[in-house]
């Protein structure tokens, strides 16, 4: 079939976008409302009546255009309703017409040949099981921490605002990346794809909270915030460990795109494995 190369102004995106809910490996990171949000510019690569898709996020420095996914879209490449060999996304990727390109594919991707070195691991647990079995990839520290019955409580009640608040309270900084994530929060609340839950202390005070989207049978953590007390009491672990509970025996897979140092330590991932696609001289 043939593939197009379609500037933004001219991709019909609610094609688009239904095309990346028939797929069978899209993630919240290709649709257009967040490629809006996370990138300069962005346009795209179509096979036949959008039944296989492959956004390209562009940046420009010096005059220059490169192919570059932003920092806030960890991975996208080729999407697609069909079934995908290794020769066709190699193929589909060959006709970005940049000369430099650096992004990196969604783990369904694969390639004839690639180096295993250039590759990222994400962190995903499967809640298909239930929450006992899950529990069991949970660290004696994880599961020792839920025993104590220290007062704290997990609610799903706060807003937009108050998690930028608390946020920028425990030192977050970064205007830019602040801004995109208040434009992406807002949007996915507003569109009941998305939720934040909070950990209290026993005196009622915030100690913890984390943002998720929920795309395609999948909950995207986005971004986790907590004070000292909160790590004390494993604030972030608590909220997801709520967050697990209530979604275990559903068909859903929790990953975790951006690093989450709070989780490592108390549970046991598996992972996706992500490949860079590199040309030129990025």
């Amino acid at each position: 079939m043939k593939i197009q190369y379609l500037k933004n102004q001219e991709i019909n995106r609610l094609r688009y976008d239904n095309a990346l809910k028939r797929s069978f490996n899209a993630n919240i990171f290709a649709y257009s409302w967040y490629l809006d949000q996370v990138c300069e510019d962005w346009d795209l690569l179509v096979e036949g009546d959008y039944e296989t898709v492959c956004p390209i996020p562009l940046s420009r420095k010096m005059g220059i255009v490169r192919v570059k996914h932003p920092a806030m879209a960890p991975f996208l490449g080729v999407f697609s309703s069909k079934h995908l060999p290794a020769e066709k996304v190699e193929d589909i990727l060959h006709k970005i017409p940049f000369r430099n390109v650096a992004i990196t594919l969604n783990h369904l991707n694969r390639l004839p040949k690639y180096n295993r070195k250039r590759t990222v691991n994400v962190p995903v647990l499967d809640l298909i099981t239930p929450y006992k079995k899950i529990m069991e990839r949970y660290s004696e520290q994880a599961r020792d921490s839920l025993s104590k019955n220290d007062g704290t409580f997990v609610m799903r009640s706060i807003r937009t605002d108050e998690y930028m608040f608390f946020r920028r309270s425990q030192k977050k900084k970064g205007v830019m990346e602040e801004m995109q994530l208040t434009r992406i929060m807002n949007y996915a609340i507003r569109y009941k794809s998305a939720g934040i839950y909070a950990t209290y202390s026993s005196h009622n005070e915030l100690i913890a909270a984390v943002f998720l989207i929920k795309s395609n049978n999948r909950l995207f953590l986005f971004d986790c915030t907590q004070s000292q007390q909160g790590r004390q009491h494993h604030g972030v672990f608590r909220a997801i460990n709520h967050l697990i509970e209530s979604n275990s025996e559903s068909n859903l897979t929790l990953e975790i795109p951006f690093k989450c140092e709070a989780l490592q330590s108390m549970i046991l991932f598996d992972h996706h494995q992500c490949l860079k696609y590199k040309k030129g001289i990025l």
